[in-house]
């Protein structure tokens, strides 16, 4: 997970319901001074934007990611101000294991449609994690704020992030080339949900999706494809 100190109303919110799920997790504290309370726990890791590799905006839920293959374990990238359900990492280690640990999971993604003008507001499909999605939907691009997958599947690098605030497009780029299948498992509306005390004038969809021009540049200068477990 990576956070900011604007989202530290909904970080309150959200750790609580995640915390209890996981045997540990690592924060990248962008522009943190001192780790905060709600983050002080024996659970949980912190890397201080300064003392580390500066602000690293969505990519520092990544810190530390080229250690991940080392381990047998499920991986876990999460959002700050997402509120996750109870039964949340048992579905998704539910959904690995259905896909025989060869797939990326998520609960949120899209396709991309060709030469589209729009990433954000011209999708072939969009399959939001506030929304229902059913069945599973194999796609081009998964939303690396609800996803999993097990960490032998694939070595993680920084390296794929030409720049921040873009790793749905850049890990989902990355997958495609490892020629590793995404999906996005069936869900109902409101089974996950975003904290009210979350400022979406900070949220990297808010800002960008008044001009996505670049990110449309990078989507279609890609050549997506789906592919199957």
């Amino acid at each position: 997970m990576a956070t900011m100190p604007p989202r530290l109303p909904a970080l309150k919110e959200s750790i609580p319901r995640i915390l209890p799920q996981v045997d540990h997790l690592f924060v990248y504290l962008n522009d943190f001074d001192q780790v905060p309370a709600i983050l002080q726990d024996d659970k949980i890791t912190c890397f201080l934007s300064g003392v580390h590799l500066g602000d690293m905006g969505d990519v520092g839920k990544f810190y530390g990611c080229e250690m991940w293959h080392e381990s047998q374990a499920y991986i876990f990238t999460m959002d700050d101000k997402i509120l996750y359900p109870p039964n949340y990492v048992t579905r998704s280690v539910e959904a690995i294991e259905l896909y025989k640990r060869k797939a990326v999971v998520s609960f949120h993604g899209r396709n991309i449609k060709p030469r589209c003008r729009s990433y954000y507001h011209e999708p072939a499909a969009y399959f939001g994690v506030y929304d229902s999605v059913a069945p599973d939907q194999f796609v081009h691009e998964v939303g690396t704020g609800a996803m999993s997958f097990y960490s032998k599947l694939i070595p993680c690098s920084l390296d794929c992030f030409d720049h921040i605030n873009m790793t749905d497009i850049y890990f989902s780029m990355f997958l495609q080339r490892k020629k590793i299948p995404m999906v996005v498992r069936s869900h109902k509306r409101g089974w996950i949900t975003m904290s009210k005390r979350h400022d979406d004038s900070y949220s990297i969809h808010n800002i960008f999706n008044k001009d996505d021009a670049f990110q449309t540049k990078v989507v279609n200068a890609f050549p997506w494809k789906i592919r199957k477990v």
